[in-house]
């Protein structure tokens, strides 16, 4: 894939500033950045974006966006499993006024009690960050497949790019959820290579004969809740993303083994 949107760079400083529960590795920090660069090209470049990660786990993705991204003005982080949330708001606090700073003396004090010059590496790395956007950000537990909770947790946020990184079924599968089947009613490096969250708010893989697959029934549930012009970039592994029936995406993209889809949200209204 060619980038056309996230410079080559040094994201080392990421490792050190960013937490991730184990198990639970998260998409490479400059294909994050391009996939939102290739969404918001699909809406004209706006000055300013809301995001929206129904598979947010501990919030990585959303806080390297804000961290690298400018003229992002809301992060919203949605997941089935409630259990990394904490994390997903303690990177996200990294956002605000005095993060950084808070994360360094964090990491001062963890050198200064065990005496390890690592983290008073990673602390100098954490003050010399500046994020780019200081947008309003949510974190709350939903079902991305339950339409209802998706609208409640996202409150006022009214994202204009989606951006998912879905089970691929090796450290993650998805969710059984309790929703109707029409759907549409430190610790690990963060910038390292792998799936979404594990328990990420995703329907079973085993339902009924004619069923959608659950990444076709994933978008056509997360589409029902955005606007039309609203774009959705859904992130696997293997050759393709799966879509539902009759919807043709914006455009495809392949990463070494991850594959992307956009689409247009409109396009999985039905």
């Amino acid at each position: 894939m060619q980038y056309r949107h996230a410079p080559d760079g040094h994201f080392a400083a990421l490792d050190a500033v960013l937490v991730s529960a184990p198990g639970r590795p998260t998409l490479p920090v400059r294909l994050t950045v391009e996939l939102l660069g290739r969404a918001r090209a699909r809406l004209g470049s706006p000055a300013t974006v809301a995001v929206w990660d129904p598979c947010c786990g501990a919030g990585v993705t959303l806080t390297v966006l804000g961290l690298l991204c400018p003229g992002i003005t809301a992060l919203a982080g949605t997941d089935a499993d409630p259990d990394p949330l904490g994390l997903a708001r303690r990177n996200l606090a990294l956002l605000g006024p005095g993060g950084p700073a808070a994360r360094a003396a964090e990491l001062e004090a963890m050198a200064a009690r065990h005496g390890k010059e690592s983290y008073a590496g990673a602390a100098r790395a954490v003050r010399a960050l500046d994020p780019l956007s200081r947008p309003e950000w949510t974190v709350e537990a939903a079902d991305a497949l339950d339409p209802a909770a998706t609208r409640a947790a996202l409150g006022g946020v009214a994202p204009d790019v989606v951006l998912a990184d879905l089970p691929h079924g090796r450290q993650t599968t998805w969710a059984r959820s309790d929703a109707s089947d029409d759907g549409a009613g430190p610790t690990d490096p963060a910038a390292g290579d792998g799936g979404p969250t594990p328990g990420a708010a995703h329907p079973a893989t085993d339902g009924p004969a004619g069923a959608l697959p659950p990444e076709a029934a994933f978008l056509t549930a997360v589409g029902a809740v955005l606007a039309p012009e609203a774009v959705v970039v859904a992130v696997g592994r293997g050759r393709s993303v799966p879509l539902p029936e009759g919807v043709r995406a914006l455009e495809r993209v392949r990463a070494g083994h991850r594959a992307a889809a956009l689409v247009r949200a409109r396009d999985l209204h039905r």
